[in-house]
């Protein structure tokens, strides 16, 4: 199982180059960019799968680049960079990555990682049916039929996600919600969110219905009857 399109997004051109012809002998369709406005030009980031990026991007970086596409897009997204500590991989999982790897890297390295990520995602386009989460919101329903258990905490998140109807909802008034201390950075709710995120990858099979709005906080991304 390897997704169909493939975007990579690194200014290191001789990298890009032979990534993709890499992952073309795959049969992926690639397309590649040198920064992220570059990708932001070149088209709607729906039109991919899955998507390779470095944090070391000129202008927009590559933190950025991951919350923008994550507001938009439920493509699998790995983090390829030579950018070291762990606040480099924290902002990357918090922005929405599903997994990050430091250059230098082999090539089939990179393909065992989108592998690792992609089985885990099962073909997401293929939808049945819509959420749904239990009256005590205690568990959430995907629309394959698979259930995955919340935390009291989870729940409180998700029902605030519901009460604004797909709206933008501030990490302020989540953490409010949900008891969670802010602390000013908000690192805890993030923590909250990509635990949850992973954790409905993981048992659902397919990507979460919720999104990160950068700077901002998270919103629904597809509908949940409840």
């Amino acid at each position: 199982m390897f997704p169909s399109d493939i975007c990579i997004v690194d200014d290191d051109s001789d990298f890009v180059s032979f990534l993709a012809d890499y992952l073309r002998l795959r049969g992926s369709r690639c397309s590649t960019f040198t920064s992220a406005e570059e990708l932001i030009r070149g088209g709607s980031l729906e039109d991919y799968d899955f998507i390779i990026l470095d944090l070391g991007l000129p202008g927009i970086d590559g933190v950025e680049l991951a919350a923008l596409i994550r507001g938009s897009s439920n493509a699998g997204m790995l983090v390829v960079s030579g950018r070291l500590g762990p606040d480099a991989f924290n902002s990357a999982l918090a922005a929405g990555a599903d997994m990050f790897i430091n250059k230098p890297v082999r090539f089939d390295q990179v393909t065992h990682a989108i592998q690792s990520i992609w089985r885990r995602y099962r073909e997401p386009r293929a939808r049945l049916t819509r959420w749904s989460v239990t009256e005590d919101m205690g568990t959430l329903i995907s629309p394959l039929g698979h259930g995955v258990a919340l935390s009291a905490i989870e729940g409180r998140l998700l029902e605030k996600l519901l009460q604004n109807k797909g709206e933008v909802t501030s990490r302020a008034d989540l953490c409010q919600a949900a008891g969670i201390s802010g602390k000013g950075d908000h690192r805890n709710l993030d923590a909250a969110f990509f635990r949850l995120r992973r954790k409905i990858e993981r048992e659902a099979g397919c990507p979460s219905p919720f999104r990160t709005v950068h700077g901002i906080g998270y919103q629904l991304s597809e509908d949940i009857d409840g």
